[in-house]
């Protein structure tokens, strides 16, 4: 099956993707790790996508779409969509060309989100994420994989958290209910441990071990 996974910002779809793909071996593909990875090679389109993200704004569905389009085989099967999509046009290329059987929405309110933002770290070397709340560094500041130092992401700092929070209500929750229509919207407690989420979305999914 095919699944997209749509969310407040760490609300921790990522990590439930990461152990769908581990698991069960969906594989998973992730915008915004995708688009950082283009910033990151400094290729013209990640210029492009660097000036909207370290403001907290979402690129241009044109923009997005035409990325989407040609990282994604429309016959794939067993793919974890995470990030994508975030408006209604890009919901409307959904549906067009992907078959997708769920849409899991990860509920979680603004102020456990805003806390668990605001703890994201990253090496700035080897680009390892870390959590201060569940998965900090086993020495402050410093990389477990390479020694690099560990800071904050440049758009995890708070003006830029707070325009991505409103972004995904803006633009994003309406998409839940452009969902809603079909049988295909699961609605999963994002506000538990990572375990329970986990144990939550197995059921839903009707996995097996």
């Amino acid at each position: 099956m095919n699944l997209v996974f749509m969310g407040i910002q760490g609300s921790g779809k990522g990590l439930q993707a990461e152990l769908l793909a581990k698991r069960y071996g969906f594989e998973h593909f992730d915008l915004g790790s995708e688009l950082r990875e283009r910033v990151k090679k400094d290729t013209p389109f990640g210029r492009m996508v660097e000036t909207y993200i370290k403001d907290g704004n979402l690129v241009p569905d044109e923009e997005i779409i035409a990325f989407i389009n040609k990282k994604i085989d429309d016959n794939i099967k067993g793919l974890v969509l995470d990030g994508f999509p975030r408006t209604i046009a890009q919901a409307k290329f959904i549906v067009d060309k992907i078959p997708v059987k769920h849409i899991v929405y990860f509920s979680l309110d603004d102020q456990t989100a805003t806390n668990r933002l605001a703890s994201r770290r990253i090496c700035s070397q080897c680009k390892t994420g870390y959590n201060l709340l569940v998965k900090p560094p086993k020495v402050p500041n410093v990389c477990d994989v390479c020694g690099g130092k560990v800071v904050i992401r440049h758009d995890d700092h708070a003006p830029a958290i707070k325009r991505r929070i409103s972004k995904f209500h803006e633009l994003t929750e309406p998409i839940i209910d452009f969902f809603k229509e079909g049988d295909k919207l699961i609605t999963i407690n994002a506000a538990q441990s990572p375990e329970m989420i986990h144990k939550e979305l197995v059921g839903k999914l009707k996995l097996t071990s």
